[in-house]
């Protein structure tokens, strides 16, 4: 027995010993990847604090949480096999995005913009029961409600009927979702796979790393995609209340080959099935006369061309920017070049809900609010409903719709797509829809804030990464 506690006397604090100067190495580490990291001030700051004042959190937060694109991450995720596509346009949006490795825009490409939630629901269930082949949908959030028990019974008959299914869900958007109710349609022959469940092994991937896209790819040939997900406040809400706007189109072309490229190398990452190879181009549709340009962002891509196309469309602006998103929580850059835009005379419409479903993105931002407003910016809150569609709007010559709000989170972390349009009659229709939002909408006019109110907004920004 004195041998033993002699023994414990010595090798504790020997092991307490080593587990500090590992510790403190780790945090010396890690302190060092954030600060070569590119990240906003807020959250570099944020992390720095967190892992050298509180190490037992910080530094197991920021392995689970901190990285963005990580080498390792990008290797195990399959690469996207983009296809090839050769053809030139006039913006220099276009330019920049196929420098960076999107492929060119595609035209004969037919476009159908979903005026509400309505005709969203219609034109997905036609595409759903028209399906002689395969359905491939990857998508947030299914909900566990009317709408996404609809979803699931229609995959069921169609899988029934000897159609290919293959269902992707999102770890973190769809982690309510009971499991039993998968298990008829994995009887009858679908194919379920999760993209980094929330409980998962260690070396595939971070749940911080989101899948948000919302892709419904049917026969390879028809898409249906957007900002909405598949759940009753997007598709069939009851009430006004309970009704979200969102935006959605469906697409048939040769632009689908670049949806089928994205699904399939999500597909491949989530099963740890080998890469498949570059998608066929569909058919020429009869009538199409859309050009558009996919693009992907988030950490199986090179860059952020999102992100990119952003800034080059702020900036080559030459009369009118008009935007529509959930939340504005942006980094410095997008703020920059909105606020430049506005102080060089190019009108600026920013249309947000009053009030979103997220109570910290509404008061982070304000901050950026004031200052937009003070530079000539024109600010619309839209009052009594959630506007959850993600557009953009720059003169008449190019427009972008798809899943990335216009926060930190969707332009550098989230796996997300964007398609951008060229054509005049898909700008115009955008135009007019986001006008008849901004028709409904209360101006909004900056009020003077005391230094409580900005030292919270402040303490938020500092986590503006998970916002």
């Amino acid at each position: 027995m004195m041998e033993l506690k002699y023994i414990l006397t010595l090798v504790l604090p020997a092991l307490f010993h080593i587990a500090y100067i590992l510790g403190v190495l780790l945090a010396l580490l890690l302190v060092s990847r954030v600060l070569r990291s590119p990240r906003i001030p807020a959250a570099t700051i944020g992390w720095l604090l967190v892992i050298v004042f509180v190490p037992l959190i910080g530094i197991p937060l920021y392995l689970f949480f901190g990285e963005r694109k990580v080498n390792a991450q990008l290797r195990r995720k399959a690469k996207i096999n983009l296809p090839d596509t050769f053809g030139t346009h006039h913006h220099p949006v276009h330019a920049l995005l196929v420098t960076l490795g999107i492929p060119s825009s595609t035209d004969r490409n037919l476009v159908h913009f979903h005026e509400d939630e309505k005709v969203a629901r219609q034109e997905l269930f036609a595409l759903l029961d028209g399906a002689q082949r395969t359905i491939d949908i990857a998508i947030f959030i299914l909900g566990n409600d009317r709408a996404g028990k609809e979803v699931l019974s229609h995959l069921e008959k169609k899988a029934k009927q000897g159609v290919q299914v293959r269902l992707l869900l999102d770890g973190v958007g769809s982690f309510k979702l009971p499991k039993t109710l998968l298990h008829p349609l994995a009887e009858h022959g679908g194919k379920i796979a999760w993209f980094i469940p929330v409980l998962h092994q260690p070396l595939h991937g971070k749940t911080n790393l989101r899948n948000h896209r919302k892709i419904v790819i049917t026969d390879n040939e028809k898409v249906w995609t957007g900002g909405r997900n598949l759940a009753t406040k997007y598709l069939e809400a009851d009430t006004p209340k309970e009704r979200w706007i969102d935006l959605s189109f469906s697409l048939q072309g040769t632009a689908v080959s670049s949806y089928r490229a994205i699904f399939e190398a999500d597909w491949c990452f989530a099963t740890n099935a080998p890469s498949a190879g570059i998608p066929d181009f569909p058919a020429t549709v009869p009538g199409g006369e859309s050009r558009v340009q996919v693009i992907p962002s988030g950490p199986d891509v090179a860059d952020d061309p999102i992100y990119a196309a952003i800034l080059t469309a702020c900036y080559v602006a030459r009369r009118h920017i008009m935007i529509t998103t959930p939340y504005y929580v942006p980094d410095s850059g997008v703020q920059e070049a909105l606020r430049l835009a506005a102080l060089r005379g190019i009108e600026v419409d920013l249309i947000l809900p009053a009030a979103s479903n997220h109570r910290l993105a509404d008061i982070a931002r304000n901050r950026y609010l004031r200052e937009l407003a003070k530079a000539g910016a024109r600010i619309w809150l839209l009052p009594d409903i959630m506007i959850h569609a993600k557009a953009l709007v720059f003169d008449k010559t190019f427009s972008m719709a798809g899943t990335a709000n216009l926060d930190i989170r969707s332009l550098f972390l989230n796996y997300e797509v964007m398609s951008s349009f060229y054509s005049e009659k898909d700008i115009e229709w955008l135009t007019r829809w986001m006008v008849s939002l901004r028709n409904r909408s209360e101006r909004y006019h900056p009020r003077a804030v005391g230094l409580m109110r900005e030292m919270l907004e402040g303490l938020i920004l500092l986590g503006a990464y998970e916002l």
